[in-house]
């Protein structure tokens, strides 16, 4: 039973009310959070200016940065077992999930010791002899950092640590869904000496928390992963912001006709169905070319059929419930919807103990919301086309473009997919699914804007200052 408040200047502190926070898969209660008012809000804000006022050493961000990495090795499981009770995550991808998040932090660590400047040549044009003219790297300022549900330890790492490593002092507010892992987060950054400040925790009503920190201009970036909507909401509210948007997707992958179809499907399964469906890269369309459709959905639907699905906890479950049963019925919906419009149900489909089981459709209509909108489930589509080009066109035809993927033996079929496909990556007989903590990463169109992956996140949060000196 964890009660944990508001981390704010350095210390917890409790907030006018709690909540309780149970366990998606018992229903037990497992916690108390914080829900936090404006003032607290506004309080986070003054110790985060504070801290940005006074400065924090490269050394020292870097040494915290290590540090903490260190204690989430020593508390893995512990990171674990709270991601799977809170959002009903499969232990297996909780594991994973906590190994990355380590991965992400040791490489903020390093990070804050690479930050960029260069010379510039100013003598190159008339005017510019006898100067010294170079760039330094100047932190944008406090960072409000607004993270989801679906990984809530990486994906605030992924916000945490690029910020503290350029030197931005960071303001977090975690999904509603999965506030404890957050608060774990912060006790670590405690216990490894992060000065007062640097990192602060409100918990509560994102109309009032974010609110009070979009209408402070002592905010000067706003980081957020989350559905499109709410993304593009937040800029529209505080314009004058930097802001980094990973938002949603409804990731597609192609199969050509030349392609291994037995490794196809095996990836098509992993991307679908991984982490239960709720991912922004998780593999929703299937576009395959009709000389190979009927053996890869044969194949796919038997892989898919196969998966197990069910308790969180036990080491072989792949799909575990979704965040909230509004979330379940609206899949069932969608799926009942495009099942009355002809589209077949070739595995799942059906809804056991609470659980939607792994699902695949087939002959969905292109009008349906399984192929134009993001599902965020264990359900995934496949729709016939002719050839390449015409998966291509429908690739491009959502208003989306994270990553995307093309199963192809043909290295030009490969190359023109790349170049033509509207997308942030192209993954070239690999799942849409992947991703490494330190590639870049982010998408075009309505997915966002900005990237991730430590290294290019840092740059995003950094100015580059003009320095000239003259002789």
């Amino acid at each position: 039973m964890r009660e944990q408040g508001l981390y704010i200047g350095g210390g917890w502190v409790a907030a006018p009310e709690n909540r309780p926070v149970a366990d998606k898969w018992t229903g037990d209660i497992i916690g108390t959070v914080a829900v936090a008012d404006a003032a607290a809000s506004r309080a986070a804000v003054d110790a985060a200016a504070r801290a940005l006022a006074a400065g924090l050493p490269v050394p020292e961000r870097s040494r915290a940065l290590a540090r903490v990495g260190e204690l989430m090795g020593e508390h893995a499981e512990e990171f674990a077992q709270l991601i799977t009770a809170e959002t009903g995550k499969p232990i297996t991808a909780s594991r994973a999930e906590v190994g990355r998040a380590i991965t992400t932090v040791q490489l903020s660590a390093e990070e804050a010791k690479r930050l960029p400047g260069e010379t510039v040549p100013l003598d190159a044009v008339a005017g510019g002899a006898d100067t010294l003219a170079f760039t330094i790297p100047i932190a944008r300022g406090v960072v409000a950092a607004i993270t989801p549900f679906n990984f809530p330890l990486n994906l605030l790492m992924h916000k945490v640590g690029p910020a503290l490593a350029a030197g931005c002092p960071v303001l977090v507010k975690p999904s509603d869904h999965a506030p404890l892992t957050a608060g774990l987060l912060v006790s670590l950054f405690h216990e490894a000496g992060l000065a007062a400040g640097w990192i602060n925790l409100v918990t509560g009503p994102p109309d009032v928390v974010v609110g009070a920190w979009q209408d402070d201009d002592r905010v000067a970036v706003i980081t957020f992963t989350g559905s499109s909507k709410v993304g593009w909401a937040l800029k529209a509210a505080s314009p004058r912001k930097l802001h980094v948007l990973e938002l949603g997707s409804n990731t597609a992958m192609v199969v050509a006709d030349d392609a291994d179809v037995a490794r196809a499907a095996r990836a098509a399964t992993d991307a679908a169905l991984g982490n239960s469906g709720q991912a922004c890269v998780s593999l929703q369309r299937v576009y395959a070319t009709r000389g190979v459709s009927e053996r890869f959905v044969a194949a796919l639907a038997a892989l898919v059929a196969d998966t197990q699905a069910g308790d969180p906890r036990l080491e072989g479950t792949v799909v575990g419930p979704l965040i909230s049963a509004e979330a379940r019925d609206r899949l069932v919906s969608w799926i009942d919807s495009a099942v009355a419009s002809g589209a077949r149900v070739a595995a799942g489909g059906s809804v056991v103990d609470g659980v939607l089981a792994p699902t695949v459709l087939v002959d969905v209509p292109r009008q349906s919301p399984l192929v134009c909108e993001e599902a965020f489930g264990p359900v995934v589509s496949v729709v016939v086309v002719d050839d390449v080009a015409e998966a291509i066109a429908e690739v491009n035809s959502a208003d989306f473009g994270l990553n995307t993927s093309i199963y192809t033996a043909d290295l030009a079929v490969a190359m023109r997919y790349a170049r033509t496909a509207e997308a942030g990556s192209v993954l070239v007989n690999m799942p849409p699914s992947f991703r490494a903590d330190h590639m870049p990463y982010g998408g075009v169109k309505g997915s966002g804007q900005g990237l991730e992956g430590v290294k290019y996140a840092v740059a995003d949060l950094l100015q580059e200052k003009l320095v000239v000196l003259h002789a």
